[in-house]
């Protein structure tokens, strides 16, 4: 079903509040500064034990080309101030890859990516004690959690899952290169040659064997809740209802049905404070807080 969310929650905050800069700046600039183990700010405390107010930890999940530390230097100290466990994975760098390209992540299969994160929320759970977590998923983000959740045993371990731009029946970004490529009979060797380099760039694409095996298996898994948050300004998942799947279990939110104003992107949804507020007022629905609406400063980024 699709509604309007009109609440968000303040919860048990740390006492010692981060910054949270809601800015695609932030994000921008992290991406040249990040290092190993690419920790963001507020999160990845191994030794984080979770609270009454929160008892699950919230696992981020970040897109292709990204890592845990760049995607979320909005988020991550936001949930930390509200006395979250936060952790982010850094998954689906290529094999070998050293330094700086250590952190460009998403690039393997979504299926090898898949076991990276049940291994990464099993150490969360051990780390922290909890039996279940909850999922913060972005753009890839949302396809490597389906899979964990559909296909590698992750309905047992996670409660709920936000997904921010979700890629259910794949982006058509590419879609004419794609048309003229099978016109011609060199689509299969085309992502042949991408496969090394960026395997989950095919897995995304509309009609791909991964996208195929997943809308076969139904997307969501029963007894976990999903709230998808899309966006009509996204320039990447194409089009941006690709992210909008019925179920009961799920809720879907167009950004521009709370806050038309807010043009906000793909690459947007990461730091906004609308979403921002979305996202506490689904993990902790319980208590209230108005939701900010502004306009977008980079639109349909």
């Amino acid at each position: 079903m699709t509604v309007v969310l009109i609440s968000v929650v303040a919860g048990r905050a740390n006492a010692d509040p981060l910054p949270v800069p809601y800015s695609l700046t932030a994000l921008a600039a992290s991406a040249v500064t990040a290092t190993a183990p690419f920790d963001p700010p507020g999160g990845n405390d191994w030794h984080c034990v979770p609270n009454a107010a929160h008892p699950r930890p919230v696992v981020l999940v970040h897109g292709v080309g990204g890592n845990g530390e760049d995607s979320w230097q909005s988020y991550s100290p936001m949930l930390y101030n509200e006395g979250y466990c936060v952790f982010a994975i850094t998954y689906g760098a290529l094999p070998g890859a050293q330094g700086p390209l250590s952190g460009v992540g998403g690039l393997v299969p979504i299926a090898e990516s898949g076991v990276q994160l049940r291994e990464f929320v099993d150490r969360v759970r051990a780390a922290t004690g909890a039996a279940r977590v909850d999922m913060v998923a972005w753009s890839e983000g949302t396809l490597v959690g389906a899979d964990y959740i559909q296909f590698q045993g992750g309905s047992e371990a996670v409660e709920q899952v936000i997904n921010l731009a979700p890629i259910w029946q794949g982006t058509q970004i590419a879609q004419p290169l794609v048309s003229a490529l099978e016109a011609t009979g060199t689509y299969d060797a085309t992502a042949a040659a991408l496969a090394p380099v960026c395997a989950s760039c095919v897995d995304m694409l509309t009609g791909s064997a991964f996208i195929t095996r997943l809308q076969a298996s139904g997307v969501y898994a029963d007894r976990v809740r999903y709230t998808d948050i899309v966006t009509t300004a996204d320039r990447e998942v194409i089009p941006y209802t690709s992210g909008v799947r019925d179920a009961p279990n799920a809720t879907t939110i167009v950004l521009q049905d709370i806050c038309p104003i807010d043009l906000s992107g793909h690459n947007g949804l990461s730091e906004d404070r609308t979403v921002g507020a979305l996202i506490l007022n689904t993990l902790a629905p319980e208590t209230i807080t108005p939701i900010p609406c502004q306009p977008t400063t980079l639109p349909y980024v």
